[in-house]
């Protein structure tokens, strides 16, 4: 069994009074120390106990505040600072190689110094993957399989690759193997919003109880990411709660859960691709598009046959997005053809929502609004923006996901070349 060693006792500050946070080091049976910091429940129970494992992206400081908020509801938790006890940057790949058994070592210790009933795993963004890896690992071993039933997830992160865009939205092996009551919220502003059934059906897969709790008007990583205006904070003030309701939903589906089988992988990893304007690599086969313009002009595929089209997918929340419109209108000005179009549409957000975002701006290009996300569907659309490049066929040629420069000399060469061909 791993040890754990209380180093010191910290004093930190609350949303209202003091509250003491407990600093330890466990040692794994690998030789690993894990620092955590423990927030005991101000009820003296130790009825529900939370192991928060942050997102890839570190400890960003709004943890513990929350924490002890918890505590007020009777939950105690443990947030374990994986990116300092390792020493590894922040980012999207850090947790790919974090033993798995130093996690479960981690949880065996939350369970033997608590004496919970069962431990309840909180992750956020690609920290979920890392969360149910080491629950199943535990449901392998008839000793220790009860004591992970349930999960609580903010936005989690299960793709196995975001590069391609349009391409078929393929989930980490994990996601079809996990066993547990799963309680996932969901902010709207985000492209994981329109995924949401998907995940389910692929977590339901391994025998998992899915609860989804859309978050209406909230962006990823509400909960831990500075807040800019009063509307973000509520969201975040709302996190506490939104937890401990979680906990209570997830104590209905207490039942013995037995690890699903791990298949073999549909597909080989999907190695990087270069940045900037790539050749179409999707599998898009009915590229629709029907929709109106701020001025109320409709727009179609079929209306523009003859043109070079360029189709940006985006968001007014998406930071982004929302960089790379000037560049557009530097595109639209350079190449400067009739046959070449530029038509950007907004996704899941009101017209009069992007009128006046935009009136500010000089957008020299058609924006169109898509307020039902209708377009996530056919075009493949994982993230914003998302980017197609069409010839005068209709048929798509260039791809992009993420923010360029769109008056890059390169992407200029292409779209001439893409307006001299009859």
């Amino acid at each position: 069994m791993p040890k754990y060693v209380i180093v010191f006792c910290c004093l930190l500050l609350s949303f209202s009074g003091n509250s003491f946070a407990e600093d330890l080091q466990l040692e794994t049976n690998s030789g690993a120390e894990i620092s955590v910091s423990r927030y005991k429940s101000q009820s003296g129970k130790t009825e529900n106990v939370l192991l928060w494992i942050p997102t890839e992206y570190g400890i960003r400081g709004k943890e513990a505040n929350t924490a002890k908020e918890l505590t007020k509801k009777g939950i105690e938790v443990w947030i374990a600072d994986i990116h300092s006890s390792y020493f590894i940057p922040p980012g999207r790949r850090s947790y790919n190689d974090i033993p798995l058994s130093d996690i479960t070592d981690l949880i065996l210790a939350v369970k033997k110094e608590t004496k919970a009933r069962d431990v309840i795993l909180f992750a956020t963004g690609r920290a979920a993957p890392l969360a149910l890896q080491a629950a199943r690992q535990l449901q392998l071993n008839p000793n220790t399989a009860d004591i992970i039933k349930r999960a609580v997830l903010f936005h989690p992160n299960f793709y196995k690759h975001t590069t391609i865009v349009g391409k078929n939205i393929e989930y980490i092996d994990i996601t079809r193997a996990t066993n547990l009551a799963l309680y996932i919220v969901q902010p709207s502003l985000s492209g994981k919003h329109y995924q949401t059934n998907t995940l389910k059906k692929q977590l339901q897969q391994g025998g998992s109880d899915v609860i989804i709790h859309a978050l209406k008007g909230a962006n990823d990583g509400f909960n831990v990411l500075p807040t800019r205006n009063k509307k973000e904070e509520s969201f975040y003030l709302q996190t506490p709660s939104i937890i401990s309701r979680a906990i209570t939903f997830l104590s209905h589906y207490d039942k013995p859960r037995v690890a699903a089988k791990l298949g073999k992988s549909n597909s080989a990893p999907v190695a990087s691709i270069s940045p900037g304007l790539q050749v179409y690599r999707g599998n898009i086969s009915n590229p629709l598009l029907n929709f109106n313009d701020l001025q109320g002009v409709p727009h179609s595929l079929k209306k523009h046959k003859g043109k070079v089209l360029l189709l940006n997918f985006w968001a007014t929340w998406c930071p982004p997005c929302v960089k790379e419109l000037p560049s557009l209108n530097r595109l639209r000005n350079k190449v400067n053809n009739e046959n070449f179009k530029i038509l950007a549409i907004d996704i899941g957000e009101e017209t009069e929502t992007v009128k006046q975002f935009l009136k500010p701006m000089e957008i020299e290009f058609s924006v169109l609004t898509d307020p039902e996300g209708e377009s996530v569907k056919p075009w493949n659309l994982i993230a914003f923006p998302s980017s197609f490049v069409i010839d005068k066929h209709g048929k798509i040629r260039y791809g992009l996901f993420g923010a360029i420069e769109w008056d890059d000399p390169e992407v200029i060469k292409i779209i001439q070349k893409l307006l001299q061909e009859s």
